[in-house]
């Protein structure tokens, strides 16, 4: 993997890129009453940046965990509990097709209170990269306002938006993810939070096959046709490079070009509705 520059404070990764986007939502955090942090529901706790802890502080949070149609109900509904557990106001929602957008408006008036006479409720949106930050903005506001894109940094510029009686707050760029160990980088590069520049694709396939064979072990069988494959995750990964002709010259598989196909497909849900970590309901304070 690519080496970051980093520097450690507080016990975390905190980069030069990360501590400007914190100084953006510290500077703005007074012109709003409610904060929506979104998340991806398939790895609620990885994309998370404990940092924002800090800068929040008591601000009225809406935790927003997005996707969350590719995420398996039951596995849904124990993350929600766990964090409605710890305090955090968790609302599931799909900012594609609409579900649960409502329920996190009416979170957001909630936590919110009732603003100044004839006044709006205003709002932050935040996020890492890649967690559908701008387009549950776009949900919100009822149409296509900020530029989306699976990506990091595709919002460019400060801006505010209205939907209803809300005044939703998007700052520019996005906020980096926090980089704790492999393992988590490996899920961050799952599902796209952090590039291919940042952890080889091939690696962060064969890391979603050994999640998913622990977590939904016929699932990869069944959607490739596979035989059970028992062996390590890179003969799994070049069964499927076979069965999708990702093969390069001489007949060799095209290791990079498989690892797109089994990235991509559980990007899109094609591998089933699932969450690659479970909710960590006893899980340290990381403020």
């Amino acid at each position: 993997m690519r080496r970051l520059r980093m520097r450690e404070r507080g016990g975390g990764v905190l980069t030069g890129h990360m501590a400007r986007a914190l100084a953006d939502i510290r500077e703005n955090l007074k012109a709003v009453q409610v904060v929506l942090e979104v998340v991806d529901a398939r790895i609620p706790w990885t994309s998370r940046n404990p940092h924002l802890n800090r800068v929040l502080g008591g601000k009225a949070r809406i935790l927003v965990l997005n996707k969350a149609d590719l995420v398996d109900e039951d596995g849904l509904r124990r993350w929600v509990a766990c964090l409605r557990g710890q305090g955090l106001a968790a609302v599931p929602a799909d900012a594609v097709t609409g579900r649960g957008v409502e329920r996190v408006l009416a979170e957001a008036r909630a936590a919110g209170g009732r603003p100044a006479v004839e006044q709006s409720l205003r709002a932050m949106i935040v996020g890492i990269p890649n967690v559908g930050k701008s387009s549950l903005l776009n949900r919100l506001a009822g149409g296509a306002r900020a530029r989306t894109g699976a990506r990091p940094g595709v919002t460019r510029g400060k801006q505010w938006v209205r939907a209803g009686d809300l005044h939703l707050l998007d700052l520019p760029g996005v906020l980096p993810p926090y980089l704790r160990n492999r393992q988590a980088v490996a899920k961050l590069a799952i599902i796209a939070a952090v590039g291919p520049e940042s952890f080889p694709a091939e690696v962060a396939a064969l890391v979603l096959i050994d999640l998913l064979r622990e977590r939904a072990p016929r699932q990869l069988e069944l959607f490739y046709g596979l035989e059970s494959e028992s062996g390590e995750a890179a003969a799994v990964l070049e069964a499927v490079g076979r069965r999708r002709g990702c093969l390069a010259a001489g007949g060799r598989v095209d290791a990079g070009r498989a690892a797109g196909v089994v990235l991509k497909d559980f990007r899109a849900g094609k591998l089933g509705r699932l969450t690659l970590e479970d909710p960590p309901c006893a899980a340290p304070n990381r403020s």
